[in-house]
């Protein structure tokens, strides 16, 4: 049975958000969580304690405004360091945290390490597209210095998700920049351009903003900087179209009439598009399987946010990552023998012998 482990303190609403998810995953006989935190705590809140739920001590927590490195120095047995050590020691397949970021993958890099190869880990965030499908954007704010190098890095981590959890062969891979042509953007997306047009098959070019949500591309990279800004602001835009669509319902009898027979419409809309129905993302480069949720996750986010942990942990997605890159360093290996064991020749002198 596959065990996923929760961080019942990180998040707006926890500990009771965490507890209600777990058991609600809990349902499903099949299904394994270790709530990790505050047992005194977390005891009180489970009238009958379901036998695939277990609760694991620990005693320090682990606040959203708090530095990601003074956290993981010292507070050694947070809810966060306490569910990766399970990862690490192979009693859980999967950790996942709607706690502080930062923080999170500053302890996942200490506590699991980075998978060989990997420069910077990444964190990506997953879109419904106009097409119906998923799209991937990665980084969204775990590196804010990325070189053009990193970025072909994102690229093959992003792909051995797509492959492996979504089950999608040979996903298209785009360059986010500020126009489609190659010659757009400043150095550094052209030299990103240039590397992914030569490491990566799938590449197909760059995409602006807006093809992320019309689905021109399945990964989308970037640095994590201007990620996190598409990531923001995508998100205010959407809650204040939601606001926006329910005052206007609201301001006229006639429209309160037409928003109640459009309920089911507004609803499947509101599915569609709403976080919660995603749950969490992975954390791209550590060696060990762990997601990160919106820190206001209610209950319905967590169940989510747990069926998707247990789907990677169940996956080859790190060693599909692990093998990616250790066939890049191959090549790149080689690549560099070839060029210096063939230099390129230099120009005969004119009016020698042919």
């Amino acid at each position: 049975m596959t065990v996923v482990a929760l961080d019942a303190m990180g998040g707006d609403q926890a500990p009771q958000a965490m507890v209600q998810g777990a058991l609600r995953a809990a349902r499903d006989s099949s299904f394994e969580v270790a709530l990790v935190g505050r047992v005194g705590e977390l005891r009180p809140l489970i009238a009958v304690m379901p036998p695939n739920v277990h609760l694991v001590e620990a005693p320090d927590t682990v606040g959203m405004g708090d530095a990601p490195s003074a956290s993981v120095r010292h507070k050694r047995r947070s809810s966060i360091m306490v569910g990766l050590q399970l990862v690490k020691e192979g009693e859980a397949a999967s950790f996942l945290s709607f706690g502080n970021t930062g923080a999170v993958m500053a302890a996942s890099v200490l506590q699991l390490g980075r998978i060989p190869g990997v420069t910077r880990p990444a964190i990506g965030a997953l879109f419904g597209n106009a097409r119906g499908s998923t799209s991937l954007m990665l980084d969204v704010g775990a590196n804010v210095d990325s070189q053009p190098g990193h970025l072909v890095q994102f690229a093959t981590m992003g792909k051995a998700y797509f492959e492996r959890v979504l089950h999608h062969r040979n996903p298209s891979i785009a360059l986010l920049n500020i126009g489609e042509e190659a010659t757009k953007g400043d150095r550094f997306a052209k030299a990103a351009h240039a590397l992914l047009q030569r490491d990566e098959p799938n590449f197909i070019g760059n995409v602006e903003s807006n093809g992320i949500i019309n689905g021109d591309a399945d990964i989308v990279v970037t640095d994590g900087f201007v990620g996190n800004a598409v990531l923001k602001a995508s998100e205010a835009v959407l809650a204040l179209f939601r606001e926006r669509l329910r005052e206007t319902i609201r301001s006229k009898p006639h429209y309160l009439v037409g928003g109640w027979l459009l309920k089911g419409a507004f609803e499947e809309l509101r599915s569609d598009t709403d976080e919660r129905g995603i749950g969490a993302a992975p954390l791209f480069g550590v060696d060990g399987t762990v997601l990160i949720g919106h820190g206001r996750a209610d209950s319905e986010a967590v169940l989510n946010g747990l069926r998707l942990a247990r789907r990677v942990g169940e996956s080859s997605f790190v060693s599909t990552i692990r093998n990616a890159l250790a066939a890049s360093l191959v090549a790149e290996q080689v690549r560099e023998s070839s060029a210096a064991a063939d230099p390129t020749p230099e120009a005969p002198t004119p009016g020698a012998a042919g």
